[in-house]
């Protein structure tokens, strides 16, 4: 049996909801493939990292300092991966990120961080494969999904990992350039991977 588990943002807001994630998947041996949205609100009057990150996108498109947003962004993921001793080089890629803003990242790319990095830290918490979704989801050059080509990578992929996380809300063109699905895109991703690998069960999880 195959299961595809789907874990949104308020199932991943801190540390401590990264811990029920792991004793739900790992009490399934068949929570094989894990779907993750980016972090959530820890608290009322909190924000999201996709909020987060919008704003910071807006706050570049109209020269704004955006050091303040940045600065909450990478304590969020900073904060998870010391909570939880993980070894993923989390400070690496924020670092990497922040360097790229400066050279002008589009919209989609700089959003799709957010379950990007996520997924990674989840992927190193499990124990897990992190697989791109990137390389997985593909979109046409009319921004639609190529149902028959994603099939195949996502079945290529799953045939090298059996057991993977993969970033939900987002895909790329042939070419590589990052598209996002539309909010709530990660239920999409979900969908998509349980219905190209013919899962047995798709769990959506908020």
């Amino acid at each position: 049996m195959l299961k595809v588990v789907k874990f949104g943002g308020s199932s991943l807001s801190n540390e401590t909801q990264f811990k029920k994630v792991k004793d739900i998947v790992l009490s399934s041996p068949e929570r094989r493939i894990v779907v993750v949205s980016a972090l959530g609100k820890r608290y009322s009057g909190d924000s999201k990292i996709t909020d987060l990150l919008y704003i910071l996108n807006a706050h570049i498109k109209y020269n704004v300092p955006y050091d303040e947003i940045w600065k909450m962004i990478e304590t969020r993921f900073i904060e998870v991966k010391e909570s939880l001793n993980l070894s993923f080089d989390i400070k690496g890629e924020l670092n990497s990120l922040k360097s790229e803003l400066k050279s002008g990242i589009s919209e989609d790319y700089l959003v799709s961080r957010g379950e990007y990095l996520t997924a990674r830290l989840m992927a190193d918490y499990l124990g897990y494969d992190f697989v791109d979704a990137k390389d997985i989801i593909r979109f046409n050059y009319e921004g639609k999904i190529d149902f028959s080509e994603t099939s195949v990578l996502v079945n290529e992929a799953f045939s090298k990992s059996l057991k993977i996380v993969v970033p939900g809300f987002y895909g790329a063109y042939p070419k590589g350039d990052i598209k996002l699905l539309s909010r709530g895109g990660s239920d999409v991703t979900g969908s998509i991977l349980a219905s190209s690998l013919k899962a047995d069960l798709l769990t959506l999880e908020l």
